[in-house]
């Protein structure tokens, strides 16, 4: 998504929004595990492992532009750069927690049905 795509947000239906932050599987994920804190690239890396680094940082800069995270330059000896959930990326972790719950339980129910279903088939 490039930066003209963000500059008409204010315009996007409310499920465009909602998929432009969190669309995809890394962009859910990486906003995931921002929740625990801030997080280095390496690490980020290190917990997405089959993601590759161009990715990650199309996705960190997507993410950076919507202002959901943020980049911290720390100017030390080695310097390090950090990311960061603003306040509205934060305020996404009760959305992710329902969303996620109501995964487990579709996934629960669907594994009832489908034993249910060969259970109840007839020459069993």
């Amino acid at each position: 998504m490039g930066k003209n795509d963000y500059t008409n947000m204010a315009m996007m239906s409310s499920f465009e929004i909602i998929r432009s932050i969190c669309g995809d599987k890394w962009k859910f994920l990486i906003i995931s595990y921002l929740f625990n804190g801030p997080r280095r690239f390496g690490e980020l890396m290190y917990h997405l492992d089959s993601i590759s680094p161009k990715v990650l940082s199309e996705n960190l800069r997507d993410l950076e532009t919507l202002g959901i995270m943020e980049r911290i330059n720390y100017q030390k000896t080695p310097p390090h750069v950090e990311y960061n959930l603003t306040s509205i990326g934060q305020s996404l972790q009760p959305i992710f927690h329902d969303l996620i719950i109501w995964g487990l339980n579709y996934a629960q129910e669907q594994k009832y049905a489908a034993k249910d279903a060969h259970d109840s088939t007839p020459g069993d």
